[in-house]
């Protein structure tokens, strides 16, 4: 299957899930079509997270000439960041990044530090609240129910191995992709693994960086911007310096 296709149904899946809770919520009550797809798409809106990074003209200016790219990371659990989950090279003096809560789980042979992710077994889509079985031949098994309501459980039935973790985002050149946020730097033995996404990302420039790249040092000059309670957040680079807008 396609990442295409995958993210196609998957953003599709987030829109059942979605869908049947405001049929939920509603129960009984009948509501006109246009009234229930206001309420849907209100819903649906309400669980993305969107980022708007300001860039001052002067500082645009040396950051591309410098060859520097625009690069997001997100948090998982209380570990540090560790993969870089978008960079960019074409970005303006206004650029949109935003997410939503669909994810994907897999897991890897390696964590190398300055290294693209890759991904060793097949990818599976999961929700908070579900769990996942890495089986005796390294397949892992469709989501079921099961586990933390925030968090999904990797059960690991294989053999030593690195668990990660795709997200869905859109970018700030409107294409959305589901790509890695977080590789276990250490791997993970026998048995459960419980990873919590953290609305949490990190947002900073560095040349010569790609998307899915691994890290384990600090990032210079890098913001970190807290969405836990909150859907919009914005931030101005100027100066070399970021400030909140």
């Amino acid at each position: 299957m396609s990442k295409s296709i995958a993210v196609s149904q998957q953003s599709q899946q987030l829109h059942n899930d979605v869908q049947e809770a405001v049929k939920s919520i509603m129960g009984a009550t009948q509501l006109k079509t246009a009234d229930y797809n206001k309420v849907l798409r209100s819903t649906l809106a309400a669980v993305q997270k969107v980022v708007t990074i300001e860039i001052a003209p002067g500082d645009l200016s040396t950051l591309k000439n410098s060859g520097y790219k625009l690069c997001f990371a997100k948090k998982v659990g209380t570990e540090d960041y560790n993969v870089v989950w978008q960079s960019y090279d074409a970005y303006l003096s206004n650029n949109e990044f935003s997410w939503t809560p669909q994810y994907q789980l897999f897991a890897s042979n390696v964590f190398k530090e300055n290294v693209q992710v890759k991904v060793s077994t097949n990818i599976v889509n999961i929700g908070l609240g579900q769990t996942s079985t890495l089986d005796k031949n390294g397949l892992l098994s469709p989501a079921i129910t099961g586990g933390p309501d925030v968090s999904f459980t990797f059960v690991n039935n294989y053999a030593p191995i690195h668990p990660g973790v795709n997200q869905l985002s859109t970018g700030i050149d409107g294409n959305q992709v589901s790509t890695p946020i977080y590789v276990a730097v250490n791997q993970v033995v026998t048995g459960n693994t419980v990873l919590t996404p953290v609305e949490t990302i990190l947002v900073w420039f560095e040349q010569n960086v790609q998307t899915s790249t691994m890290f384990s040092t600090s990032r210079s000059k890098a913001i970190e911007i807290d969405l836990t309670f909150d859907n919009t957040a914005g931030r101005l680079y100027e100066g070399g310096q970021w400030k909140t807008v």
